[in-house]
């Protein structure tokens, strides 16, 4: 099928031409079908960058724990945030710490993904990376399953998702590597699961570094405990909807120079096409807002969306 310029869908038809110029189809079918799919080595960034990108968390990791991380041995150091865990700590707020986290933010193969299950003003929550150790019993029997939808009982969550996940894998997951665990199918469920819910159909997610795993908000997911010596590393990018609070904000301390070496989407990621949030008497800043996700909407081929204006909302 051709997909024409159809005012009836402004924003899906040039998502879809994208998805289809990236070819990403079947993996938009694996999402709605199974909740996650998997992009391997090379697919949506060079090895070489997912390599980079290595370099640098391990240089930050040195820098926050004062210790000379290896991936091999699986020497590391520990941080003082919460939550606290025995088999792993979390690097917070790292899209400011190097170009590398900020290319990954805007890779295009990323964002048809999460715009075609959150939309064009979707917002980036977080970017956070999980260094993890040898550890028999990691989260323990549950396997630490979840979803990572926010919105809870008494507001349902429905098939449409609030949120998404992503992952870039910086070292090899396998089941004894201490992989992520999927349920596969479970974000058709909408709703979290129960205490012990699901293990028994839970997989791991075999998958090489430099591999990108993008999934749905209601997918039901933890990981298995780390068996092997050395260290598992992955940075995960979390996407909402707009509506939602992000865990990191970034619109305070980006600076104009490192929005203005990057795509223009990445000032709607950062949540700078809203208004809301401002933070003096002069009130909500329309114009701002709505350059902001002009340009990103221009950027991205769509040009026949309304951007509603201050005198819309009398």
């Amino acid at each position: 099928m051709e997909i024409g310029d159809w005012r009836a869908t402004p924003v899906v038809g040039p998502v879809y031409k994208r998805i289809r110029e990236l070819g990403l189809e079947q993996n938009v079918a694996e999402l709605d079908a199974f909740g996650f799919t998997i992009l391997p080595p090379g697919k949506a960034a060079p090895v070489e960058f997912t390599d980079r990108m290595r370099g640098r968390l391990l240089e930050v990791a040195e820098h926050r724990t004062g210790v000379k991380h290896d991936v091999e041995s699986g020497e590391h150091g520990q941080v003082n945030t919460q939550p606290h865990f025995n088999h792993q700590y979390i690097l917070y707020y790292l899209l400011l710490e190097d170009k590398v986290f900020q290319q990954a933010a805007t890779n295009p193969y990323l964002l048809a993904l999460q715009t075609y299950m959150l939309g064009m003003d979707c917002v980036l929550s977080s970017v956070t990376a999980f260094v993890k150790w040898r550890d028999e019993t990691g989260y323990g029997e549950t396997l630490g399953l979840h979803a990572d939808t926010t919105v809870k009982h008494p507001i349902a969550i429905g098939h449409e998702t609030h949120t998404a996940n992503s992952a870039w894998v910086l070292t090899d997951y396998t089941e004894d590597n201490g992989a992520i665990a999927f349920v596969p199918g479970s974000h058709q469920h909408s709703r979290h699961p129960k205490p012990g819910e699901g293990v028994a159909d839970a997989i791991p997610v075999e998958a090489p570094a430099g591999s990108l795993l993008v999934w749905h908000g209601n997918l039901w997911h933890g990981a298995f405990p780390r068996k092997n010596d050395g260290l598992r590393l992955v940075v995960t990018y979390y996407f909402n909807r707009s509506y939602l609070q992000v865990q990191e904000d970034y619109r305070h301390t980006v600076t104009p120079e490192i929005l203005a070496d990057n795509p223009k989407r990445l000032a709607v990621l950062l949540g700078l096409g809203h208004p809301w949030g401002f933070q003096n008497s002069n009130g909500p800043d329309f114009s701002s807002a709505n350059r902001v996700l002009h340009e990103a909407y221009e950027e991205a081929g769509i040009h026949n969306v309304v951007i509603p204006t201050p005198g819309d909302f009398k």
